[in-house]
């Protein structure tokens, strides 16, 4: 099936042992066990825009894919070196996923306003003097601020349109789970 208007093609990078797993159970699901205690924040965040954006989402933490460009792997960071491990292409029905700019979700990472000028990143600084934003929420009005500023990773042409943040051209996406079926291609490799 060639992907239309109703599905997407995306891949995921997976260890072989989840692959393994994968094929004997015919579903895939993210556990959230290995997420860095620093990220979990970030991952609330999303899982709540997802049950936002997501028809039916049941709050499943959610497995990370690629939706372009395509993983190349003759390039490292996909594993640790040496890991042995699957990039699997999916086709997935679009109503199940939510996709986001690669570069400014490291705004929700590190919980730095996602500012769309140079103008609005000095305003920011300017009403955020004297608060530690990394460690601790802001006051109520800020902390708000600061999270609806990420919701614009989900904003591709305006991100696109901006000087601080255009070209999007690395888009990820997380669903809450794979079906087997929904697998085009797999192929091994190891981390580089």
């Amino acid at each position: 099936m060639t992907p239309g208007r109703s599905t997407l093609r995306a891949w995921t990078i997976q260890a072989v042992a989840v692959w393994e797993r994968f094929q004997q159970c015919g579903v895939l699901h993210a556990d959230g066990r290995r997420i860095c205690r620093h990220f979990r924040p970030a991952y609330r965040w999303l899982m709540e825009q997802m049950a936002q954006r997501i028809p039916d989402y049941s709050g499943c933490f959610p497995i990370w894919f690629w939706h372009s460009p395509k993983p190349d792997l003759r390039h490292g960071g996909h594993l640790a070196s040496g890991e042995c491990g699957v990039r699997i292409e999916l086709e997935l029905p679009r109503e199940r996923v939510l996709l986001f700019d690669f570069q400014t979700w490291h705004c929700v990472l590190n919980r730095w306003h996602l500012s769309l000028s140079r103008r609005e990143s000095r305003e920011w600084d300017r009403k955020t003097k004297g608060f530690d934003q990394h460690a601790t929420p802001l006051p109520p009005p800020l902390e708000a601020e600061l999270q609806a500023s990420w919701e614009r990773v989900f904003e591709f042409d305006r991100l696109r349109r901006t000087k601080l943040w255009g070209p999007v051209e690395e888009i990820q996406g997380v669903t809450e789970c794979v079906l087997l079926e929904e697998v085009r291609r797999a192929d091994e490799f190891a981390g580089r």
